[in-house]
């Protein structure tokens, strides 16, 4: 069971050539700058059942990776640069520009506190991230009390294309320094 949300992060992804990819040291958003507030993953991909005797026998679901939703606390140069893929300019202005080239690719890294476990966190690792949807730009006046938006951001999690990993779970007591994939137990043959 987990207790809170503990750290929301990212890792650039520095090459999708290489195999397998290669990501950048991992960046955690200042709790009181852009900490994170809520994070949803919604399961994307299709499930296919085969019926025969009148029964579900086999039941096969395409894992098209996860539709991430996100809510910090606001938006910072880190997430403006390596997510959105604005440019930064010397005098620390931000520009958006009406461009077709692909964002930032990144892993997303959502580390939450267990309340239970031998260990501090369960860290979720979408290994293949890239923001789907820019956020929405909304204001308002407060009307004698702090009423603050928080962006949200839509984030579209898909497999590797080298070894179709989706998202790797840790269980830790800090939080991940570098992205390093677990190495798979070879399995039974399923026609054994």
């Amino acid at each position: 069971m987990n207790k809170t949300l503990a750290k929301v992060g990212y890792a650039p992804i520095t090459s999708t050539s290489e195999k397998p990819y290669t990501y950048a040291t991992p960046i955690y958003f200042k709790s009181n700058e852009a900490g994170g507030r809520n994070v949803s993953a919604e399961p994307n991909g299709e499930t296919n059942t085969i019926y025969a005797d009148g029964l579900p026998v086999i039941v096969a679901e395409e894992n098209a990776g996860y539709n991430v939703s996100v809510e910090l606390i606001s938006i910072v140069d880190d997430i403006e640069t390596a997510w959105l893929g604005n440019i930064k300019t010397t005098s620390g202005a931000i520009i958006e520009k009406n461009s077709t080239d692909e964002r930032p690719r990144f892993a997303l890294i959502v580390a939450k506190e267990r309340f239970r476990g031998s260990t501090k966190y369960e860290v979720d690792i979408y290994l293949n991230c890239i923001v789907s949807k820019r956020p929405s730009r909304a204001d308002k006046t407060s009307e004698g009390s702090f009423d603050p938006n928080f962006p949200t951001f839509e984030i579209a999690a898909s497999p590797r294309e080298d070894n179709k990993y989706v998202r790797v779970t840790l269980y830790a007591d800090e939080l991940p320094t570098t992205i390093t994939l677990p190495t798979e137990a070879s399995s039974v043959s399923k026609n054994a």
